[in-house]
């Protein structure tokens, strides 16, 4: 039995560098068991605040709320807000450029310029498509949808009485989870108990906009703001990459559990691999980590370290500057990225690092007194494990960008030609 494999409908708007497809993957093969099926959905620029049984003072999330209370809430997810560079890419074919493309299904324009006010209402209508054929057919499959909603430009329909009393972050949220919410319900109704929803961000809020971001719970990351700049998305603060996630899979995933494992997005691929009874590649290494005993409930045990690329507020972009070991977070290097009022934090480094203990300062307020006992305990093992993961990187296979562009390959967008309309951003 062979996973199925269909492209559905892909929205190439591409703002800061970042893409946000509705597309389904999936392997061939023979099976020798039932494969469950698996539905990804990540959502951009959400806060782990912007979730209601995160933070109490959301209100509009009620769906994802009510699959928090059927499934797992993951207390500890992050996520590593970084492109990663690979070999140069043909933008319809890889569906990546550095203009604002049109609606794609596939390879082909299907609206242009696309109408984001409406895109919702195609995702859901592609998805449940899609799940009703990939489950009519018998066949297990993976169901990818990256939701825009939360990253500016907000656009979602006002509603019909009073239009002007919900702030556009407020009701784009909204518009979200009723999608999630329908998506759940075709789950649900057509594939309930073989299907895997895994629920998470990209990054945190982007702060710098203000009325148009979300909300980092907790995690405020008071030392830098003290300093100057947000401590939000594009910094390696709690609050720029810790996200929201949940699992949801009736009779597999126990319902209304919390997991403190420390996890990372960079697990869905392994688990996911690993559920679908397939092997990694071989030769080369995996950040990731096979997290289904976490998702079961049959473990708390997660990741011991993670490392939090520089994401733009400071540091070479990608640079490992930042270690997370057990509850301890070390920073090499700070900065505040830019924060509503248009301040930034400067960049600065710690050849000494900043140690946090998460557990005892969430908002990551106080660093430990490098005198002090925790602090002389803690840096040796952070040295050591940093200059590991260095080594691991420079043992390891590695690709470098290619920037070139082709004009042949870039889609439609020349304002000389009447076929043509383009928006920019």
């Amino acid at each position: 039995m062979g996973w199925l494999f269909l492209k559905v409908l892909l929205a190439g708007m591409t703002f800061s560098g970042l893409l946000y497809p509705l597309l389904d993957l999936s392997i061939s093969g023979k099976t020798r068991a039932p494969k469950p099926n698996i539905v990804i959905i990540l959502a951009d620029d959400m806060g782990w605040g912007d979730l209601g049984a995160n933070w109490a003072e959301t209100k509009d999330t009620t769906n994802l709320d009510k699959m928090a209370s059927e499934g797992m809430r993951q207390m500890a997810s992050w996520a590593p807000w970084l492109l990663s560079p690979q070999f140069s890419w043909n933008p319809e074919r890889d569906c990546y450029t550095d203009v604002a493309l049109p609606l794609y299904e596939n390879l082909n324009i299907v609206e242009q310029p696309v109408n984001l006010s409406g895109l919702a209402r195609k995702y859901l209508e592609k998805a449940v498509a899609f799940i009703e054929q990939a489950s009519t057919s018998g066949r297990p499959f993976l169901l990818y949808m990256g939701l825009a909603h939360m990253h500016v430009p907000l656009s979602v329909t006002p509603p019909l009485e009073n239009p002007g009393s919900q702030r556009p972050y407020r009701a784009s949220l909204q518009e979200m989870d009723s999608l999630v919410g329908q998506i759940k319900d075709k789950v649900d109704h057509m594939a309930k108990e073989n299907t895997l929803l895994w629920i998470t961000g990209d990054n945190g809020p982007w702060a710098q906009k203000c009325e148009l971001a979300g909300s980092v719970g907790p995690f405020f990351g008071l030392w830098q703001t003290h300093q100057g700049g947000s401590s939000a998305k594009q910094t390696t603060w709690e609050g720029g990459h810790r996200v929201p996630a949940l699992a949801y899979w009736p009779g597999r995933v126990p319902a209304n559990a919390t997991s403190t494992a420390l996890l990372s997005m960079l697990d869905i691929f392994p688990t996911a691999i690993a559920l679908a009874g397939a092997s990694l590649p071989p030769n080369r290494n995996f950040d990731g980590l096979d997290v289904s005993e976490v998702l079961f409930g049959r473990s708390q045990v997660g990741h011991r370290v993670l490392f939090h690329p520089n994401s733009g507020a400071a540091g070479e972009y990608g640079g490992l500057q930042t270690v997370r070991l057990d509850h301890h977070k070390a920073f090499y290097i700070t900065g505040g990225a830019k924060a509503c009022d248009g301040s930034t934090g400067p960049e600065q480094l710690h050849a000494s690092p900043l140690i946090f203990n998460l557990e005892d300062d969430a908002a990551e307020a106080a660093p430990l007194q490098r005198g002090s006992p925790e602090y002389q305990a803690v840096l040796p093992k952070v040295t050591r494990v940093l200059a590991d993961v260095l080594q691991d990187i420079a043992d390891d296979n590695s690709s470098r960008a290619d920037y070139s562009q082709d004009p042949s390959v870039t889609p439609c967008c020349s304002p000389s030609q009447i076929a043509c309309r383009c928006q920019t951003v």
